[in-house]
């Protein structure tokens, strides 16, 4: 029997037709629940992290001693929701101001802490992408007076080599000489806190010899300890700041741009002198590592002295690869290769690189080897200063490595005695050079590859 035309049932087509308008319309009404979903819930976070920064606010201005009022971040578990809490804190000497440690716009004597700056803010996990954290701040006026009339304050910052405060380190504060007045101090100052800062009140107006000192910290001059000497006037601040910081330590690869070969061992010499250039200048080290400021540029690291040019003081420039210009010798084009800064940050460790010249040393006049530095050979930019470095016994044939420059070469049977002048015919550069008479001069400039 067949239906007739208004007893037949959908056909295939129309079928999926439907089902697929009915997914489409599905899917935009679970789309719009989602979304409701979301808002509602980021809402009601949104609300619970306000409550949340309000009550920080209010345990910020309940607190007796705003010294104790910090930097400091938590997490938060409410209704199984994760917060994240940040109070950030700054002391504000001048309103038109906000720096370190509450110190004057130009860091010198004239600053009052007149009121520390609180900001909150608290963020959650799951946040919408378009929804902004909740910000909360405040201004916090001290109970008591910070400033006597009579009396004054210092204020303390200590920063590390990547600009943020340095906390746990101790300050001493002590009559300079002259002093002016000043007396010792009756309570020793507080050790920087989260900031790097620390405040010594009431001070006897006078002249203080401020420091700092912490176990293995370098100050950006590379001491151990650091001071300055600042005055104190009555009902005023003075403040003094410091770059200290726990000391990186580089361990020295020297010669790390030549590989021996089999069975061959590079000696060098008993103390070498290695300059680390940072923006503050050369500081020149023996040993084979050293413990210095963590500058976040790093150091350009060159085996010898380098000196660089100044009025009055000899220069030395061989040692550095950058300082030999780009030309051409024997028909072949060279440049300066540059060398790469190393940094580390405190308290970690790293290699650095230090490339060398390195020469065999033949012939024969005593197992010691002495080399002297020599004047500049063809396009060497010169040393001045003089340099002396001794061997150890290494036999009648032994492998060396001497910074780049020129060096004459002697043997003999003490390190003292090494007067006896080795043959150019015993002198065999193995990483670029040239040889004059007893003279060996080790040029860093690379093939132009063109």
């Amino acid at each position: 029997m067949i239906a007739s035309e208004g007893e037949a049932g959908m056909s295939i087509v129309e079928a999926l037709v439907a089902m697929m308008i009915f997914a489409l319309v599905s899917t935009g009404i679970i789309y719009t629940m989602l979304s409701v979903l979301s808002v509602s819930r980021d809402s009601r976070a949104r609300q619970v992290a306000l409550n949340l920064a309000s009550q920080e606010i209010d345990l910020a201005r309940d607190t007796q001693d705003l010294f104790a009022v910090l930097d400091a971040t938590k997490d938060v578990t409410l209704n199984k929701d994760k917060f994240h809490v940040t109070r950030k804190t700054q002391w504000v000497s001048d309103p038109g101001a906000s720096l370190q440690c509450g110190a004057s716009s130009t860091g010198s004597a004239g600053a009052t802490l007149r009121y520390k700056r609180v900001n909150i803010s608290v963020t959650w996990d799951g946040m919408r992408e378009s929804t902004k954290a909740v910000q909360s701040d405040t201004v916090i006026s001290p109970k008591g007076h910070l400033n006597d009339p009579s009396l004054g304050t210092i204020l303390v910052s200590v920063l590390s080599g990547d600009g943020t405060g340095r906390s746990n380190v101790t300050v001493t504060a002590s009559p300079a000489s002259p002093a002016n007045g000043a007396k010792p101090l009756t309570v020793a100052p507080a050790k920087t806190d989260a900031q790097g800062c620390t405040y010594i009140l009431k001070v006897i107006p006078g002249t203080y010899n401020v420091g700092v000192s912490a176990t293995n910290y370098v100050s950006y001059l590379q001491e151990g300890t650091s001071s300055q000497i600042v005055g104190v006037a009555a009902g005023e601040s003075a403040a003094v700041g410091f770059q200290y910081d726990a000391a990186a330590t580089f361990v020295l690869k020297r010669a790390a741009n030549f590989t021996p070969p089999p069975g061959v061992t590079v000696k060098f010499p008993t103390a070498l002198d290695t300059t680390f250039i940072s923006s503050y200048g050369a500081h020149v080290v023996t040993g084979t590592s050293a413990k210095l400021f963590p500058f976040s540029s790093g150091y350009t690291v060159l085996a010898g002295k380098y000196v660089a040019p100044a009025d009055g003081i000899q220069s030395c420039l061989s040692v550095d690869p950058a300082a030999w210009l780009d030309g051409t010798v024997n028909g072949v084009a060279v440049s300066s290769p540059q060398p790469i800064a190393v940094a580390a940050a405190g308290g970690q460790s790293v290699d650095a690189p230090v490339a060398m010249g390195v020469v065999t040393v033949g012939g024969s006049g005593g197992g010691f080897v002495k080399a002297v530095s020599a004047a500049a050979v063809g396009d060497d930019p010169g040393c001045a200063q003089k340099m002396t470095y001794a061997f150890d016994n290494i036999g009648n044939n032994a492998t060396i490595a001497l910074p780049y420059g020129s060096w004459n070469v002697f043997r003999g049977s003490s390190a003292t005695g090494a007067t006896v002048p080795v043959p150019g015919a015993a002198l065999v550069p193995l990483n670029g050079g040239t040889v004059t008479g007893n003279s060996v001069t080790f040029d860093p400039r690379v093939e132009v590859v063109p």
